[in-house]
């Protein structure tokens, strides 16, 4: 009986975290809303999805800041820390020095561009840009084919008896006939003159209903595209980059990437490297550089926090990445921290989190 009951309290241990004799030293860098300092307390979705990993795996936490991305990694690797905690992606290139949990939140690259940017020459030359295109080449010539079409059909139907409106010499007489049908089109018919005849008729009322419909659909695409085109920038996609001053954090994926696409099209893409989120936006909002790419919920947060006034993300996340949490390769806390992970995610603590720190559409 002493052996079982030794054996069965064993057991029960095994199933329990087991208390670390030293806190573990964790490195993290201040960026909202993943890890920052509020009143004197660690906050933010990594932070605090780090300390319900800690508490599981029944660890206590020693933090340290670092400026970047950059020295986080730098001190997980030169075993100054036990544990980076943060908007850490997960690359290749750091899967070379260091390891990482398993990924704990889905992110992306986005652009971030100035409500206020531009003026009304930036405004036009948008429209311009937007208006001149193979579509509007495209309808532009259908259109003029489809008038051709109606301005012979009056013609065959009218010079034979409407010859004073209708010459019948093809050239004179077609070009009267265009210049009614176009006439129709524009402004619903041309003074003083008129088909007489039933051909001639049905033609121009088919036209006429035709006319209304398609100039309708032009004017309500055309405000649609003014009213846009003055409420947003000139930088759209990520191909409208380069050649532009963008602004980032320095030493950040984010930087690499656009170092990477601005070689890759052809046009050098001017990068402004800052220390900060808040530095970025200022360098926006005075306009030193045309936008802003960095992680997309971290954009989104402080379009949120600002207002929807001062700033506009721009499109969709692109260059997906992943953020997990860093750790010393080989490091023995890895397969503890995974299982902590999906332990909470299965009792819905993550999602708590999500909820907190980005809104209930996450």
């Amino acid at each position: 009986m002493p052996r079982l009951t030794a054996l069965l309290f064993a057991l029960v241990l095994t199933g329990l975290p087991t208390a670390m004799a030293e806190p573990l030293r964790v490195v993290t860098r201040d960026l909202e809303p993943f890890s920052f300092d509020r009143a004197t307390q660690r906050v933010g979705f990594a932070a605090e999805l780090w300390d319900n990993v800690a508490r599981e795996i029944g660890a206590t936490s020693s933090w340290s800041v670092a400026p970047t991305a950059k020295d986080v990694v730098a001190r997980v690797q030169g075993g100054q820390a036990d544990v980076g905690v943060g908007a850490l992606s997960i690359t290749a290139e750091r899967e070379k020095i260091i390891d990482f949990s398993q990924p704990f939140y889905e992110s992306g690259l986005q652009i971030l561009v100035s409500k206020t940017d531009g003026g009304i020459t930036d405004v036009i030359w948008s429209v311009v840009r937007s208006l001149f295109t193979w579509q509007l080449v495209l309808g532009v010539t259908v259109t003029i084919l489809v008038m051709l079409v109606i301005s012979h059909l009056v013609w065959l139907f009218e010079h034979r008896i409407n010859d004073g409106m209708w010459p019948p010499h093809y050239l004179a007489g077609m070009a009267e006939s265009f210049w009614w049908t176009l006439s129709t089109f524009l402004v619903g018919g041309a003074d003083n003159k008129g088909p007489i005849g039933l051909g001639g008729r049905i033609v121009a009322t088919i036209w006429m209903l035709a006319s209304v419909i398609a100039v309708s659909l032009l004017t309500a695409s055309l405000s649609a595209l003014l009213t846009v085109n003055s409420l947003t920038s000139d930088i759209n996609s990520p191909n409208d980059l380069p050649g532009r001053k963008v602004a980032t954090i320095g030493g950040s994926l984010a930087e690499t990437w656009l170092q990477k696409f601005g070689a890759t099209a052809g046009k050098r893409i001017d990068v402004k490297t800052y220390a900060t989120v808040q530095e970025c936006l200022a360098a926006l909002r005075q306009g030193e550089v045309k936008a802003v790419v960095y992680d997309a919920p971290v954009l989104k947060y402080y379009t949120s926090k600002m207002g929807p006034d001062a700033f506009m993300l721009m499109g969709v996340p692109f260059e997906k990445n992943n953020y997990g949490f860093a750790l010393p390769q080989d490091s023995p806390l890895r397969e503890r921290i995974n299982q902590a992970l999906l332990t909470l995610n299965e009792k819905g603590i993550t999602d708590e989190l999500r909820r907190k720190w980005f809104g209930a559409d996450e």
